[in-house]
């Protein structure tokens, strides 16, 4: 529901909404974290997305940081299920650091997201190359943005 809000221009309603949702979330993970702790990391992301489009870019990273925490736990246990997610949220986490300024924390983000993509590459490429691609401009903005363009163009 956030998103659609979001995608029609409300973003009021759509920050209203994703803490809404995340606040339910929350309370289901909390009593049955194995069945809903995936559900909260999504809303995590969600919340830091929504948060990130009013400015509130700072707000915006604790919810990301959370939802790479839930992330990397899950994936420990079941990486075929959570790494493609890990991976998502740390490109989302390296989005939000770069528009902090903090560059050095954005780029290791982004080149954790890339290593998590081309371990997925190897064993489903057909699934998993859009998103390393997707990765890899990543990381090759970040590149740029800390002066080196020739590490970036062979990312790129």
């Amino acid at each position: 529901m956030a998103l659609s809000h979001s995608e029609l221009g409300r973003r009021e309603e759509a920050l209203a909404a994703a803490e809404k949702v995340l606040n339910i979330y929350q309370q289901l993970a909390q009593n049955r974290p194995d069945a809903f702790l995936p559900d909260l990391a999504m809303s995590l992301n969600n919340m830091a997305k929504s948060l990130s489009e009013f400015g509130r870019r700072e707000e915006a990273l604790v919810p990301a940081e959370k939802a790479v925490n839930i992330y990397q736990e899950l994936a420990q246990n079941r990486p075929d299920a959570f790494l493609p997610y890990l991976a998502t949220s740390l490109n989302n986490m390296a989005l939000f650091l770069s528009e902090l300024g903090r560059h050095e924390e954005s780029l290791a983000a982004a080149e954790k997201a890339v290593t998590i993509r081309q371990e997925l590459v190897r064993n489903r490429p057909d699934a998993f190359l859009p998103d390393l691609a997707s990765s890899l401009d990543n990381m090759a903005n970040r590149l740029r943005e800390l002066g080196r363009p020739e590490e970036a163009l062979a990312a790129a």
